[in-house]
Parts: C-alpha cells; structure tokens; sequence
C-alpha cells in the first residue's frame, strides 16, 4: 500500500497591500505611538525608575517575525503593534496583575480612557476603532519586562528611562 504525503505549501509573508489598507494602517501605527507618549507620561510620576522604564522593540527588523511590528513595554502594561495575515495592523494592550495589585486600577484606567479615545471615530465613519484589543484579564507582564532588562538592548530592542515628573 502507498501512502500519499502531502505537501505543505511554504507560508508566505507577502501580502497584498492597497492603497485603503495603506492608510488605514497609518492611522493605526500613529494612534499607537499616541498611546506610547501618553503611557510614557503616566508613568513619569514614579519615584523608582524601575517603574519609570520602559522597553521598545521594532520587531520589523527581525527577519523571523511575520505579525509583530512594534511593541512597548513597561512594568504595568505591554503594548503591541501587530499585522493579521491579511496585514492589517492591530493595537493590543496586556495589562500587569501586580501593577494593578500594588498601585490599584486608576493607572490603567487612565491608559484605556486615553486609547479608545485616540482611536475613537469622531466622524460616524468606522475609522480605527476596531484596531483596540485590550487583555483584560491582567497578566504577569514584569517578568518578561525583566527578563528584556537583563537581556539588554540589541539591534531590535531599546531601553529607555522616563525622566521623574517634576510635582
């Protein structure tokens, strides 16, 4: 008896990209890096600056990665710019359990009131909206942040340090 194999046709990267998708994904890259700026700000208050330090990643520069194309990531939330396999860009946001534990909610909630207002659609029209996916079962995010500390910078990764907010 012969067996037939079947063969798996390689998974391609490409995809195509019209000129609606285009600026659609614009628009969601540019309310991502509104949320970063805002998370960055809230942050700022923060004596330690354990709690005022913050991770960047480009992932497009990782040959390996298909999905994700940025994420930021701090020891209360984990921000995350990423492509469906259609290429249409998503805003994921990971909220941290101990965060939220030791400082309460109000931090995040000021992050989420600030997003699905920056990606609101204020003209009736379907805009970005649909681009805000929140995790809202908090998560464990600092470990990973650490584990990126130690790890260091590199080619995709950058850390940065907020400047302590002057009172």
């Amino acid at each position: 008896m012969k067996t037939q194999t079947k063969q798996r046709r390689p998974r391609t990267q490409f995809v195509l990209v019209n000129a609606e998708l285009q600026a659609n994904n614009l628009e969601v890259e540019k309310a991502f890096d509104k949320i970063t700026v805002v998370a960055s700000e809230l942050i700022r208050s923060f004596n330690q600056p354990k709690y005022r330090t913050t991770i960047l990643i480009n992932h497009t520069k990782d040959e390996q990665n298909v999905n994700l194309v940025r994420e930021y990531i701090n020891h209360f939330w984990n921000v995350t710019l990423s492509a469906n396999k259609d290429g249409k860009l998503y805003i994921f946001i990971d909220i941290d359990q101990d965060g939220i534990t030791r400082f309460g909610s109000g931090l995040t909630n000021t992050l989420l009131r600030n997003a699905f207002k920056i990606t609101e659609s204020v003209d009736n029209t379907p805009g970005i909206e649909y681009a805000m996916r929140v995790n809202y079962i908090p998560s464990a995010i600092h470990p990973f942040f650490y584990r990126r500390i130690v790890e260091g910078e590199t080619d995709t990764v950058s850390i940065f340090t907020e400047e302590k907010a002057v009172a």
